[in-house]
C-alpha cells in the first residue's frame, strides 16, 4: 500500500493519480472534514479531470484522518503544503511535526517521500533528526522534486515528463 500524508493540492492529486494506476492507496489528513468531504467525492480544488478520476478510482483510495493506517504502507509521500512569509521564508514547523506523527507509525523498512517544497538541507537534517526517533529501524528518506501546475497538476500526474528524487544514502540506488 502507498500512503499520503498531507492533504494538499498536490498530495490530492497526486494520491488519486497512484490509486488510478492500480495501487491501493491510504491518503491521510489531519481535517476530519477534509477527508469526509473527499469521501463523498466533493474535491476542495479545481483540476480539469479529477472528478471523474476520483469517481473512477474510489474503491484503490481511502481518504483518512487516522494517522496510523500509515503502517500499513510500504511508502508514504508526505505532501504537505508549507507556509512562507513575506520574506518568502519557509515556516516548517507544521510539516517536521506531521513527519515525526507519520514516522511514529510507520513500519520497519518502509521508505518516506518528501513531496512538499523545503529548502535545501531540510532532508539532510530531517535524516539525522529522525534516525534518533525510529530506534535504529530502517527507514529510507528521499526528496521528489515536483512542481505543481494548477490546470495541469493531473496531466503531470499521470505522465510526468521525469522524476527527479535524491536521498542522503550514496549506498541507495
Amino acid at each position: 500500500m502507498i500512503g499520503f500524508a498531507g492533504l494538499s493540492h498536490l498530495g490530492i492529486v497526486t494520491s488519486i493519480a497512484v490509486a488510478s494506476k492500480g495501487f491501493e492507496v491510504s491518503a491521510f489528513d489531519g481535517d476530519s472534514h477534509l477527508c469526509e468531504q473527499l469521501r463523498r467525492g466533493c474535491l476542495p480544488i479545481v483540476e480539469p479531470d479529477l472528478p471523474e478520476l476520483l469517481a473512477k478510482n474510489r474503491n484503490h483510495v481511502e481518504f483518512t484522518s487516522d494517522v496510523s493506517t500509515v503502517g500499513a504502507c510500504d511508502v508514504v509521500y508526505v505532501s504537505k503544503d508549507v507556509p512562507t512569509d513575506e520574506r518568502n521564508r519557509s515556516d516548517l514547523s507544521a510539516l517536521r511535526r506531521l513527519i515525526n506523527d507519520v514516522v511514529s507509525h510507520m513500519q520497519s523498512g518502509a521508505t518516506l517521500v518528501v513531496l512538499s517544497q523545503v529548502p535545501p538541507g531540510f532532508t539532510r537534517q530531517l535524516s539525522h533528526d529522525l534516525r534518533s526517533m525510529v530506534d535504529e529501524r530502517d527507514l529510507q528518506i528521499y526528496y521528489q522534486v515536483e512542481t505543481l501546475i494548477f490546470g495541469r497538476a493531473v496531466e503531470r500526474a499521470l505522465h510526468p515528463e521525469r522524476y527527479i528524487i535524491g536521498c542522503n544514502d550514496p549506498q541507495t540506488p
